[in-house]
């Protein structure tokens, strides 16, 4: 499995502060792992947010052999990538990820020259509301910091 780590240095140290007033952040990381799948659902949704590349013709008119084009990209089938997206939380992470072998590919592209079995270059999809520095993508921060605030805000006015 891919693990990519987001160094956000705002929303660590809001997580800090709450760690501190109270402890237990497990509801909080799975409310963040919930948010982070959301956020990617939105990214299949609009087939990326930046905009992805368009497919190239030998993809569409493999695509529309199969009976599989127009379609979105990557939501060629039921049990794709879209369908494979799952969560994970503890105490102290979130995450939302794939367990299928090209998620990476998909993810962060890559070059024929690198991968032969390739029928050409898979320019980056990032589906992932994250970048391939592990910045998030702004939809995703703002929601997180927002649900990150209200977490605390409840917690400490109980």
């Amino acid at each position: 499995m891919l693990t990519i780590e987001i160094n956000h240095q705002h929303l660590q140290q809001t997580f800090s502060q709450i760690e501190l007033a109270v402890g237990d952040l497990k509801p909080l990381m799975q409310t963040i792992a919930t948010e982070l799948a959301s956020q990617t659902e939105e990214n299949f949704e609009h087939e990326g947010r930046p905009q992805w590349p368009e497919l190239s013709d030998v993809t569409t008119e493999n695509r529309a052999k199969h009976g599989h084009w127009p379609g979105q990209i990557l939501q060629v089938s039921a049990a794709g990538l879209a369908a494979s997206i799952t969560t994970h939380a503890t105490d102290s992470t979130a995450m939302v990820g794939s367990n299928k072998p090209y998620a990476a590919m998909m993810q962060f592209g890559g070059e024929q020259a690198d991968f032969p079995q390739l029928w050409g270059d898979i320019p980056a999809r990032p589906y992932l509301p994250m970048d391939s520095e592990g910045h998030l993508q702004p939809q995703a921060a703002d929601a997180i910091l927002s649900l990150t605030l209200d977490y605390f805000q409840s917690t400490v006015s109980e």
